[in-house]
């Protein structure tokens, strides 16, 4: 991880579902002390949501420091991330298991291949800025926000595991309640459910031809917590839940209106794949 950080000079990515304070501190020191990193972006990919807190798997705070220490750094909460990802530039790219924790660059077993091919650099880049089309970049409002419902959460949750009080029970389900919601909320940020589950579409389509009954459930895979059968989810005014499919055949309309996407041969398929 150090090799990576050590040679970024204008862009840092970091993606890795669990983030943890002490480590936050310890990248911008290594940012900081860096002459060539003076101006070095920070863009951070994670996946926001209250198993991670609950866990402490995920520490808001360390996305405040951060955003924080580095002006412009951008954070992305993307569901479903599993991937432990670090790029410096287009120069060195560092695939792994490890978080970025101290369990993970520390302490525990991990493996992982470091690259240096521009070319290969570059592509893993571009799929992982793809992939970040699904989630949605964080204000400084939002940031403050979840972290505010994240300090709450967890407090309720430590007081209740050392309680039998039931009210303090009834207290911590609403507050989790509040908090999925919330955290979806600023998944979702101000898009509309079309323009979201175009992206996602269109991200399914990009590796092969899919037929409608494939591509549905590869966009549920893509957004769960939007793809839900048994709910009717409602967020920032918009609908979402069991009319899912629904949506995602208007944002399949839409891309074909614009000429993004086409239905040949019985299949869906991005349109400069097209055989001629």
């Amino acid at each position: 991880m150090a090799e990576v950080v050590q040679v970024a000079k204008e862009e840092l990515l970091i993606a890795a579902p669990y983030m943890k304070a002490v480590e936050a501190n310890w990248v911008c020191d290594e940012l900081s002390n860096n002459r060539h990193a003076k101006n070095c972006a920070v863009r951070l990919l994670t996946d926001i949501r209250s198993d991670s807190i609950l866990s402490g798997s995920l520490d808001l705070e360390a996305l405040n420091i951060f955003s924080q220490r580095r002006s412009g750094a951008e954070v992305t909460s993307l569901p479903r991330l599993h991937a432990k990802v670090y790029i410096a530039d287009s120069r060195r790219a560092l695939l792994t298991s490890a978080n970025l924790t101290p369990s993970g660059l520390d302490y525990n077993f991990e493996y992982g291949i470091c690259l240096e091919d521009p070319v290969l650099v570059s592509k893993i880049r571009s799929d992982l800025e793809a992939y970040a089309s699904l989630g949605n970049t964080l204000s400084n409002e939002d940031l403050r926000s979840v972290t505010q419902v994240a300090q709450k959460l967890r407090s309720e949750y430590e007081q209740l595991t050392k309680s039998v009080n039931h009210r303090l029970n009834i207290s911590f389900a609403r507050t989790l309640r509040q908090a999925r919601k919330q955290f979806l909320s600023v998944q979702v940020g101000n898009r509309s459910p079309q323009s979201i589950f175009a992206e996602a579409v269109l991200h399914a389509l990009s590796n092969e031809p899919l037929r409608t009954g494939e591509l549905h459930p590869r966009v549920q895979s893509l957004l769960p917590d939007l793809c839900d059968d048994g709910a009717e989810l409602i967020i920032n005014g918009h609908r979402f839940g069991k009319r899912w499919k629904h949506a995602v055949r208007n944002a399949q309309q839409y891309l074909k209106r614009s000429g993004r996407i086409t239905f040949s041969g019985g299949k869906w398929l991005i349109a400069q794949h097209r055989s001629s």
